[in-house]
C-alpha cells in the first residue's frame, strides 16, 4: 500500500496535471451553460412550461400541451420549440403501453411477410429476439418529469474530450515519468519494481480515473440542476426523454449510478490500452504517435460502419462507441455479428472488461519481462556510403530530432492531417451565396460606369416587380412566376449594398469575395484556429524533446564543455526550431490556400482590400495579395515565437513529459477550449497571435495578457539557457 500511496503521491504533485484538471473542471461548467443557452429554446422556457405542468396528471399535461400548440401566436407567451419537445416527450409517456404493443405486433407481421421471413438472416433473428427482451419491464408504469437536466448531465461530448485529456496525461504521469527521469535502471533492479510496480500503478491509474470520472459527473449534475432540475429521481428510466425503448426496470437514480460505473470502465479501458502502448514504446513520440493512429481509426470505424453491417461489431465494440453510454442504454439493440443478433448491453459490459483486463494484464507482463527501455534499441541500421563520415553539427541535432526521436513520423503524421483536413473541408450551401456570387462575378473588375448602370437596372426591375406583387388583378399563377423571379434578391441587394460603399475607394474592385470573408475570419469560421492547432502541435511534439532530451541524460556540462560550447548548441536548436516552424507554416498556408481558391476561387488579388467592405476602415489601402502575404508573415512569426517559448520550456525541463505538457498546457489547450465552444478563448494568450484574424479585425489589450506574462518570465529566466 506505500507503492500506491507512493504513486498517488507523485500524481497529485504535479502540478502541470493539477493545472489542466482544474481547467477541465471549469472548462466543462463554462460548456455546460453554454450549451443550454445555445438553442431556440432556453432554459427559462423550458421552466416556465414545467411550472404550469406541475400539478396535473400525465394525461393532462398531454392535453395541456396539445391546446397550447393549438393556440395561435399571441395567446401565450411559452415557447413554441419548448413546447413541442415536450409534447413529443408526454407523448410518449402517455402512450408507453402502446408502445410495447408495437413492438409484439410489428414482429409478428414483420416475421410473417415473406421478404423478412428468412429464418436465416439478421432481420429476422433479431426481429424474434426483442418481443422477450421487454418483458420485464412490461408492469413499468413511465412519468413525464424534468429529463432536460439529465440529458443535459449525462448526453455530451465535451465531457468525455475533456476527461480523455486527463486520463491521456495520468497515463504519462504513471507510465512513462520514471523513464524519462532516468528511474528505470534503479526501479527495475529493485524486489518489487517491476510487474508488481506497474500493476500498482494500474491500480493508482484506475483510482484517479474513477475519482475524474465521479467528480465531473457530480459536477454535470450540479450544474444540470441548477439549470433545468432533474426531477424525481426514483422515476423509472423509461421517463426520461429518449429512453422509452430501455428494456432494463431500473430507476433515474439506478441508471446515475450503473452510467457512472460503465462510465469509469469505459475510460479506465481507454487508460489500460494507452499503458499498454507506454510500456511498450520507447519515448513520449512514439507514444503520442501510436497512441493517436489507434484513437483515430477507432474514431473512423465508429463514424463510418453502418449500425446494420455484418461489420457492426468493429463499431460498437469500440473506444469512442464505449464512452456513449446513452446510445447504449437508451434502447434495446442487437448487434448483427455476421447475421447473428447479440444484444449490445452485456456484449459491452463483457467486451470492456476483457480489453480492460487484457490490457492491464499484458501491460505488468510484458513490463516484467522486458530489458531496460532506456538502453534498448529497435529498428534496423541502414548505412551509406562512408560510415564513419563528420557532419555538420547541425546535421547531428536534425538527426538526432527526425531519427532518434522520431521527428520524421511527426512531419508524415501532419502531412496526412493535412491532407485529411482539406479533404473534409466544407462549403456549406447557401442559396443567399449562390445569388451573391453570381451578381459578384457577373460585374467582376474594376467598378465604372456601366456596372454601376447595371446594378441600378436591376434594382429598378425588382422594384417593378414588387409594384406588381400588389395589383389587385395579378393571377396566382403569375404570382408565382414573379416569386421566381424574386429568387436572385436575396444575394443581389447584399452585392448591390456593397457596390454603393465601395464604389468611391480608389482601386475598388467587384468580385466573389465569400471565400476571402471565411479565410479572414469574417463569416464566423474557426479554420484558422484549426489549422494553427495542428501547426503547434506539430511544432509542440517536434520541439519540446530537443533540449529536454539532453537534460534528461544530463549533458548539459558536457555539451558546454566542449569546443562548440552552451552558445553554439542553443544557436543549432534555434535554428532546428526554425526549420521546423517553417514546415509547420507551409504545412498550414499551402494546402488552405489551395483549399479555399478551389472552393470560393481567387479572383479580385490586385483588388483594394477595402473592396470587401468589412475593410472598408482598413489603415492600408493594399492589395488583397499583399493582405494575405501581411497575414502569412504574421502567422509565421507567430509561431516562430511560440516555438522559441517551446524551446525555452524544454531548457527548463529535465524530461520531455514535463517539456510536452507544459506546452500543451501553454499552446494547445487553449486552442482546444476555443474549438469545444468557448469563443472568449480566440482573445486571450496566445491564440490572437496565431489567429491574426482577431487581432487585424478586432484588437483588444486582453489578446498581449498571456504572451506579455511569458516574454517577462523568459527575459527573467534568460540567463538560465
Amino acid at each position: 500500500m506505500r507503492v500506491l500511496a507512493t504513486e498517488l503521491k507523485k500524481l497529485l504533485s504535479n502540478k502541470i496535471l493539477l493545472l489542466i484538471i482544474a481547467a477541465v473542471f471549469v472548462l466543462n461548467s463554462y460548456l455546460m451553460f453554454r450549451t443550454a443557452n445555445s438553442g431556440e429554446a432556453k432554459p427559462v422556457d423550458y421552466k416556465a412550461v414545467y411550472s404550469e405542468l406541475e400539478d396535473l396528471s400525465d394525461p393532462d399535461k398531454l392535453q395541456w400541451l396539445d391546446d397550447r400548440l393549438g393556440e395561435f401566436e399571441g395567446q401565450h407567451s411559452f415557447n413554441w420549440t419548448a413546447l413541442g419537445e415536450l409534447r413529443d416527450e408526454a407523448a410518449n409517456i402517455v402512450g408507453y403501453s402502446d408502445y410495447l404493443a408495437s413492438i409484439d405486433s410489428q414482429a409478428r407481421s414483420m416475421t410473417g411477410v415473406s421478404i423478412f421471413a428468412k429464418p436465416d438472416t439478421f432481420n429476422y433473428r433479431s426481429i424474434v429476439k426483442t418481443p422477450p427482451a421487454y418483458d420485464s419491464v412490461r408492469d413499468v408504469e413511465p412519468i413525464f418529469d424534468v429529463s432536460k437536466g439529465i440529458d443535459l448531465a449525462t448526453d455530451n461530448s465535451f465531457t468525455d474530450i475533456l476527461s480523455g485529456f486527463i486520463v491521456l496525461f495520468a497515463v504519462l504521469s504513471l507510465m512513462i515519468s520514471d523513464r524519462e527521469q532516468g528511474m528505470s535502471g534503479l526501479l527495475f533492479a529493485l524486489k518489487r519494481g517491476r510487474g508488481y510496480l506497474l500493476f500498482l500503478k494500474i491500480i493508482a491509474l484506475a483510482i484517479t480515473i474513477f475519482t475524474v470520472v465521479l467528480l465531473i459527473y457530480a459536477e454535470n449534475l450540479i450544474v444540470a440542476g441548477s439549470i433545468y432540475g432533474l426531477g424525481d429521481l426514483s422515476r423509472p428510466i423509461q421517463s426520461l426523454n429518449g429512453f422509452i425503448g430501455c428494456n432494463l426496470k431500473i430507476s433515474v437514480i439506478g441508471y446515475l449510478i450503473l452510467y457512472v460505473l460503465f462510465k469509469f470502465i469505459a475510460m479506465f479501458a481507454i487508460g489500460a490500452v494507452l499503458s499498454l502502448i507506454a510500456v511498450n514504446t520507447k519515448n513520449v513520440v512514439s507514444f503520442y504517435g501510436i497512441s493517436a493512429v489507434i484513437l483515430i481509426v477507432e474514431g473512423l470505424t465508429y463514424a463510418k460502419i453502418h449500425p446494420l453491417s455484418i461489420y457492426s461489431i468493429f463499431r460498437y465494440i469500440n473506444l469512442i462507441s464505449f464512452t456513449k453510454v446513452n446510445e447504449i442504454f437508451c434502447n434495446y439493440k442487437n448487434i448483427n455479428f455476421w447475421e447473428y443478433p447479440i444484444p449490445l448491453i452485456p456484449t459491452s459490459i463483457g467486451a470492456l472488461l476483457i480489453i480492460s483486463s487484457l490490457c492491464a494484464v499484458l501491460s505488468t507482463y510484458l513490463y516484467a519481462k522486458k530489458r531496460n527501455l532506456e538502453f534498448r534499441k529497435i529498428g534496423f541500421k541502414f548505412r551509406f556510403g562512408n560510415g564513419n563520415k563528420i557532419h555538420s553539427k547541425l546535421y547531428y541535432t536534425l538527426y538526432k530530432s527526425l531519427i532518434m526521436q522520431k521527428g520524421l513520423l511527426i512531419i508524415a503524421f501532419f502531412i496526412a492531417v493535412s491532407v485529411f483536413m482539406s479533404e473534409a473541408f466544407i462549403k456549406k450551401y447557401d442559396p443567399v451565396d449562390v445569388y451573391y456570387e453570381y451578381y459578384t462575378t457577373e460585374t467582376e473588375g474594376e467598378i465604372t460606369q456601366e456596372t454601376i448602370d447595371f446594378y441600378d437596372s436591376e434594382a429598378i426591375r425588382f422594384e417593378e416587380l414588387n409594384a406588381r406583387l400588389e395589383s389587385p388583378d395579378i393571377t396566382s399563377e403569375e404570382e408565382r412566376e414573379i416569386y421566381k423571379q424574386l429568387a436572385p434578391t436575396m444575394g443581389f441587394y447584399p452585392s448591390y449594398e456593397r457596390l454603393r460603399q465601395i464604389k468611391d475607394i480608389e482601386n475598388a474592385h467587384m468580385f466573389y469575395d465569400t471565400g476571402y470573408k471565411r479565410a479572414f475570419g469574417i463569416n464566423g469560421y474557426d479554420d484558422d484556429m484549426k489549422y494553427a492547432f495542428a501547426a503547434i502541435l506539430l511544432c509542440l511534439f517536434l520541439i519540446s524533446p530537443l533540449i529536454a532530451n539532453d537534460n534528461k541524460y544530463r549533458m548539459k556540462s558536457i555539451i558546454n564543455s566542449t569546443s562548440s560550447g552552451r552558445k553554439n548548441y542553443i544557436s543549432r536548436n534555434i535554428l532546428t526550431a526554425c526549420i521546423y516552424v517553417i514546415t509547420a507554416s507551409l504545412l498550414w498556408l499551402i494546402p488552405y490556400a489551395v483549399t479555399i481558391s478551389r472552393y470560393y476561387g481567387h479572383s479580385g488579388l490586385s483588388a483594394s482590400i477595402r473592396s470587401i467592405t468589412d475593410f472598408i476602415n482598413f489603415p492600408l489601402n493594399i492589395s488583397v495579395l499583399q493582405y494575405i502575404i501581411l497575414i502569412c508573415l504574421l502567422r509565421t512569426v507567430s509561431v516562430l515565437f511560440a516555438s522559441l517559448i517551446m524551446l525555452w520550456v524544454s531548457s527548463m525541463c529535465r524530461n520531455i513529459i514535463s517539456a510536452v505538457l507544459i506546452n500543451f498546457a501553454v499552446f494547445a489547450l487553449p486552442i482546444i477550449i476555443y474549438l469545444l465552444g468557448a469563443e472568449f478563448m480566440v482573445n486571450i494568450g496566445f491564440d490572437p497571435l496565431l489567429s491574426v484574424n482577431v487581432m487585424l479585425n478586432k484588437f483588444t489589450p486582453m489578446q498581449l495578457a498571456v504572451p506579455t506574462l511569458v516574454l517577462v518570465g523568459f527575459a527573467i529566466r534568460k540567463k538560465t539557457l
